[in-house]
């Protein structure tokens, strides 16, 4: 099947296929699209058409589709966030895995999923380098991260509870804000919802305000600076 053939799969017009074409020129901010009435079938041949290289995100929840086109801005939010949890790992001296990027997906629950992240401390060796999981057939992750530069039209927290993973970290902006000025939330499952909380479960001494203090370190002075200023802090916690 060719990408046209999608259009007339989703009911689309013909002036959305640059929505697919564009995704090796990054847009100017995230673009999102929401798509209703979308089978679980529709789902998987969007995938399978779309292929493992896409650059698009998908989020599916009962019949319902958002595509997000990610920009820099939002790879480097990521990336930073991706060192402070590495980092802190390392100086516990815990085993880590992270997947990046993975798809989560329940056919049973009807959801799936592409976080910007996920770790395991546990059970590790059995997602290394796994692309694609299954829940509850696979194990949840211990940790995902959420980049969010542009509100997302559906609710993803309620997904990420049908799926049963305990912690969540959100970082938010809002328009026209500086990228590394926003909001970092932590959420932690308890029974099926999620409830924020000043500290992480997983790194307790780590509260939001201090790992946005990293992101924001990490911006205005350097990487290396703020790691360095970031291992000196984690000894007087640890």
């Amino acid at each position: 099947m060719g990408v046209d053939s999608l259009y007339s799969l989703f009911g689309l017009p013909m002036l959305f296929p640059s929505f697919f074409r564009s995704s090796k020129k990054l847009p100017p901010t995230e673009k999102r699209t929401v798509l209703n009435d979308v089978s679980w079938q529709k789902f998987e041949t969007l995938l399978a058409e779309l292929g493992e290289e896409r650059q698009t995100r998908l989020t599916y929840f009962r019949g319902k589709l958002e595509l997000m086109t990610p920009i820099a801005a939002h790879e480097r939010c990521n990336k930073l966030i991706e060192s402070l949890v590495l980092i802190l790992a390392e100086e516990l001296h815990l085993s880590v895995t992270h997947l990046l990027p993975v798809l989560l997906k329940s056919p049973q629950l009807g959801c799936a999923t592409e976080p910007d992240a996920c770790y395991y401390f546990h059970n590790v060796p059995s997602v290394q380098g796994r692309t694609e999981l299954t829940l509850p057939r696979d194990p949840s992750p211990d940790l995902l991260i959420e980049v969010a530069l542009t509100k997302s039209s559906l609710d993803k927290l309620p997904i990420y509870a049908t799926l049963g993973i305990p912690e969540i970290w959100r970082y938010i902006t809002v328009p026209n804000e500086d990228i590394l000025k926003g909001t970092l939330l932590i959420y932690d499952l308890q029974g099926d919802r999620y409830i924020e909380q000043r500290a992480s479960q997983i790194f307790p001494f780590l509260s939001a305000s201090r790992a946005l203090q990293f992101l924001q370190e990490s911006d205005s002075m350097s990487l290396a600076t703020s790691i360095r200023l970031l291992r000196s802090w984690m000894k007087d916690q640890v």
